[in-house]
This record gives structure tokens, sequence and C-alpha cells, in this order.
């Protein structure tokens, strides 16, 4: 290891796994409720369009063709969420922001891409979430920054739990 300022140095690439671990911990902590909605929303109306659909067949071929549609589309979203949320998390990852190296002070996490630099105050972060390969800090429901558990270059993972939870003042919530 190389010697560093900061207690803890992660280097983590925002790679496919990444930004599934980022959604799917987003949807069991911070965004619960919403992708609940969003889901159950999608299956309810999708099957409204299909009885629908099927309701008005004969009455109006056309009409009835289109509320099918509409249903098989509605449904196929509601089961494909997951896949759309990774398909639309890759697509908002800015350019140069594929691998990014964090650095953890006692007063704030800078985090340096190929784009730049980005400081955070950890009095910014909203929640605290990990699993057994990822730590997500969120500074709201729609923003959070993914730290993969290996990556760490000062410090490590087990030290790191206690020095954010203590920095942060929040409950980490393990899933």
């Amino acid at each position: 290891m190389s010697e560093s300022l900061y207690p803890f140095v992660n280097k983590t690439t925002y790679d496919r796994n990444a930004l599934a671990a980022l959604n799917e911990l987003a949807e069991k902590s911070v965004r619960k409720k919403k992708s609940q909605v969003t889901r159950l929303l999608c299956y309810v109306l999708g099957l409204i369009g299909l009885v629908a659909g099927a309701f008005l067949h004969k009455a109006s071929p056309m009409i009835s063709n289109l509320l099918l549609l509409y249903g098989v589309i509605l449904l196929l979203g509601g089961i494909g969420w997951k896949s759309f949320r990774l398909r639309s998390s890759q697509q908002q990852l800015q350019r140069g922001m594929r691998e990014c190296t964090y650095e953890f002070d006692d007063d704030e996490i800078i985090c340096t891409t190929e784009a730049g630099e980005q400081r955070y105050s950890y009095e910014q972060v909203f929640a605290v979430v990990c699993d057994q390969n990822w730590y997500v800090l969120f500074f709201d429901a729609g923003h959070g920054v993914v730290i993969d558990r290996k990556g760490f270059l000062e410090g490590d993972d087990l030290f790191f739990k206690s020095f954010i939870g203590q920095h942060t003042q929040l409950p980490i919530q393990e899933f």
C-alpha cells in the first residue's frame, strides 16, 4: 500500500455490477416505496388494458388492439423494471466517470475521476446502505455513490463501516 494523507482511499469502477448494486440497494432502502408503487401501477394498468382490450374486441377492434398493446407494454415494464433501471443508470453515467477514487478524511469525501473532482461533506449524506460487496452513500433518494468493499487502497471495509457511521451519524442499513 502507498502512503496517503487519508485514512480511507477506495477505487471503485462503475461497471454493470456496481450500477446494479446501486439500484438494488436504492430499491431496498431510499426508493423502496416509490419503486413498489411504480411497479404496482404498471401491473394494475397493464391488466386493465388487457381486460378492456379483450372486452372491446368485437365493438371496436382498433381500440381493442391499442388497449391490448398498452397492457402488454405496461406488464413487460413491471416485469423488466430492474433491467430498465440499470439501462437508465448506464445512460446517465457521464463520460470520464467510470473510475472513481474516493478519499475520506475527517471533514469530507473527495471523489476524483477523469472528469474532475467532487467534494461532499458528511452532513450531505442522507442514508448509508451496504451489502456484502458494496457500500452506498445516498445524498438524496435519486443520487448516491457506490463504494466497492474490495476496492480499498488505504484502510479496509470493516474499519470503514465504523468510520462512516461515526462521521455521518446515521445508522448503516445492511441487506
